[in-house]
């Protein structure tokens, strides 16, 4: 399959660079590309063939990511029809940039998933037939700094964002439901080069964190993200090498979930779909649970933030199974995804002020993270199990 091309078509580069670096993200870095108003539309019309009709830029963390809508005829010959629902163009950011290799898995996870049945944003062609393409983009027009960025086109999913409706317990088991099946289904699927990445959002960089831990100013907060490092040393290191690893999305949070409404009740909600592969892997299954039950925790407005964990939990394991060891460090590892979220944020946002979207988590999360890590490890399990025993006994109460 033909995945990353490269050319020079006026704002195109006419080299590729290389996978030579494939390091973490340093202090001091600044690698989200700087876009011109026009460059979007251009970077639409050159490299898909797609006349733009309207755009909107959407959030992101370190990517410039734009909705657009077309015309509804194409001069790209592998997009015959294009989507009514419009497509989102993605520009990556310059570090994510150097590793084609990483973006040709995430293009392929998409597409395998796709392929099984899963609601996911397809990766479409560009108009040399590949579905990854270096632009350099500079000149007054597309940004005043140059660079080389990997540019892509995936189609838009219509609905709501997880966090922009109400939430409830069923909810939050259907996320657990769907990430549970995906990662079982992802057994299927396998990439060599997926295997050796490693970068900052991966959870077993989480020892890497003092390094940007100058951002957090408030001592009080400087001292819990130490207690958190520190038990992940004592408690979750020791055991990592027995935990059952496989490919995760790595980020499936409260932003990447799309909703709609239910036909039955238009108040209640379901989960239909998932969005951004920007983080996938090749690490623990007990990451991905953990980093679900963070997020999910953001967005419980009228429950327990507490109880959130067992709900997740619940419909998680309708296809996966948790052992002992993952009982008993899951509490570490939820806090060392909130430290890893709200460390992270505080740098980033140093060095992009003007990018809101990076206090999303800092909103509620430093809040979040003192009660949930101050409440004994004995009193949430017990708590999780309790709601996983309801679950299991209504199941079995319907057979």
């Amino acid at each position: 399959m033909a995945l990353v091309n490269s050319v020079d078509c006026g704002i195109m580069s006419d080299t590729a660079p290389s996978d030579r670096e494939t390091g973490v993200l340093q202090p001091g870095q600044v690698i989200r590309p700087v876009l011109g108003k026009e460059a979007p539309t251009m970077l639409a019309l050159k490299l898909f063939g797609l006349t733009v009709t309207s755009i909107k830029e959407l959030d992101s963390y370190d990517d410039r990511n734009y909705l657009i809508k077309v015309e509804g005829e194409s001069s790209n010959p592998h997009i015959k029809e294009p989507s009514p629902d419009g497509y989102v163009l993605k520009v990556t950011n310059s570090l994510d940039s150097k590793k084609s290799k990483i973006m040709a898995a995430q293009v392929e996870m998409m597409l395998f998933l796709h392929s099984r049945g899963f609601k996911v944003s397809k990766p479409e062609k560009n108009v040399h037939g590949s579905h990854l393409i270096y632009a350099k983009i500079s000149g007054d027009e597309v940004g005043e700094e140059g660079g080389e960025n990997i540019v892509r086109l995936l189609t838009f999913i219509p609905g709501k964002i997880l966090h922009q409706v109400p939430t409830t317990p069923q909810l939050f088991h259907e996320v657990g439901v769907f990430v549970g099946r995906m990662d079982n289904e992802l057994k299927d699927f396998t990439s060599e080069d997926l295997k050796q990445r490693k970068f900052m959002w991966c959870m077993e960089n989480v020892p890497q964190l003092p390094k940007f831990l100058f951002a957090v100013k408030d001592e009080h907060r400087r001292k819990m993200v130490e207690e958190v490092l520190q038990a992940w040393q004592e408690r979750v290191a020791p055991v990592l090498p027995q935990l059952e690893r496989g490919f995760i999305h790595g980020d499936a949070n409260e932003q990447n979930f799309i909703v709609n409404v239910s036909q039955d009740d238009p108040s209640n909600y379901h989960v239909d779909a998932l969005i951004d592969f920007g983080d996938i892997q090749h690490s623990y299954y007990l990451f991905e649970l953990s980093i679900i039950i963070m997020y999910m925790m953001l967005v419980a407005k009228t429950m327990d933030p507490d109880d959130v964990g067992g709900h997740v939990i619940a419909g998680y394991l309708t296809h996966r199974t948790l052992s002992e060891n993952e009982w008993n460090i899951l509490k570490d590892c939820v806090a060392a995804r909130f430290i890893q979220s709200l460390v992270l944020g505080a740098y980033s946002i140093l060095q992009d002020p003007d990018n809101q979207y990076l206090l999303v988590t800092a909103t509620k999360g430093w809040e979040l993270l003192d009660s949930f890590w101050h409440t004994p490890k004995e009193h949430l399990v017990a708590k999780w199990k309790s709601i996983l025993k309801d679950y299991q006994e209504a199941h079995s109460g319907k057979v």
